[in-house]
């Protein structure tokens, strides 16, 4: 087996330990399945996917609401290649707990408050632990990531 191949095959399994992490985190978060997390993460990361280099990158520094661009249900269901119905019920378990907010007819946000909350900003240490951690991982095979 070939150097290059041994490192694709370690960053891959770096990867893959990297994903199960994050499933456990959100698990654990949301006290709940893995759709819900999957749903829940996709609508926080478009609402602040045009937020780009030093805007709010402070573990602590929290977009306000009026900087997150809303998402409709259909939107979230295209982007992970989900059913309507399957995200629309993800979405009422999110409003029935709080931690999304519709505005107006634009679509919904996940809310500021929500991510000061100890639990999520628990999560989001170790999240950062976390991914620090496959940063070195992928450093020691030799994957530039800077």
């Amino acid at each position: 087996m070939s150097e290059e191949f041994a490192n694709v095959r370690a960053a891959h399994r770096y990867a893959t330990d990297y994903m199960l992490r994050w499933v456990e985190i959100a698990n654990d978060v949301h006290h709940s399945d893995i759709l819900y997390s999957l749903v829940f993460t996709t609508l926080w990361a478009g609402n602040v996917s045009h937020l780009r280099g030093s805007a709010y990158s402070e573990l602590e520094d929290v977009p306000p609401d009026h900087e997150r661009r809303p998402l409709t249900v259909r939107q979230v269901a295209d982007s992970l290649g989900l059913p309507y119905e399957t995200v629309r019920r993800r979405f009422v378990e999110m409003l029935d707990r709080g931690v999304a907010k519709r505005v107006g007819r634009e679509g919904f946000i996940i809310p500021h408050e929500v991510f000061v909350q100890p639990e999520f900003m628990n999560g989001l240490r170790r999240s950062h632990q976390s991914l620090t951690r496959f940063l070195k991982e992928l450093k020691t095979v030799g994957v530039d990531v800077n």
